[in-house]
């Protein structure tokens, strides 16, 4: 079955916000797999700025699971490297990609969803959005490239 990545929003807030008069909570990227009836199989996630575990259970949805940081069940990305094929491995790391890509890479490789793409990288230049996307063709071939969303950015 797909996944879909998606959002979730943590209690904590990042550094740079720290002395501003507005705390806007972090969110983080999450790579869900979808059942059969196209629902979120629940998971446990780690937030990638202050460890706490989050219970995910819907699009966007998580819940706090408070004292249960230093859980070791959860696969880390070197747990999933060892799992997926060398050039996809330096594609994602060279693009510093967070461990939702690197699920979202051993899904498409692991169901050979041969042709399905991950964003590695996003920017912004005046108003257009720029992506490099990540094209995993088989075990053995994978393609890169750049496009171009032209969307005006409202803020």
């Amino acid at each position: 079955m797909p996944g879909i990545k998606h959002l979730v929003e943590c209690h904590c807030y990042l550094k740079i916000f720290e002395k501003s008069e507005k705390k806007i909570n972090h969110k983080f990227p999450v790579y869900s797999k979808l059942d059969k009836n196209n629902n979120i199989e629940p998971k446990l996630v780690k937030c990638n700025n202050c460890d706490s575990l989050h219970y995910v259970h819907d699009v966007c949805s998580s819940e706090l699971r408070p004292g249960k940081e230093d859980i070791e069940t959860i696969l880390t990305i070197e747990e999933i490297m060892m799992m997926l094929p060398e050039k996809i491995n330096k594609v994602l790391n060279a693009n510093r990609a967070d461990i939702a890509d690197f699920e979202h890479a051993l899904d498409i490789v692991e169901n050979e969803e041969w042709g399905s793409t991950i964003v590695v990288k996003r920017s912004i230049v005046n108003e257009v959005e720029n992506i490099k996307v990540l094209q995993i063709n088989s075990e053995t071939k994978i393609k890169l490239f750049n496009k171009e969303i032209k969307s005006t950015i409202i803020l």
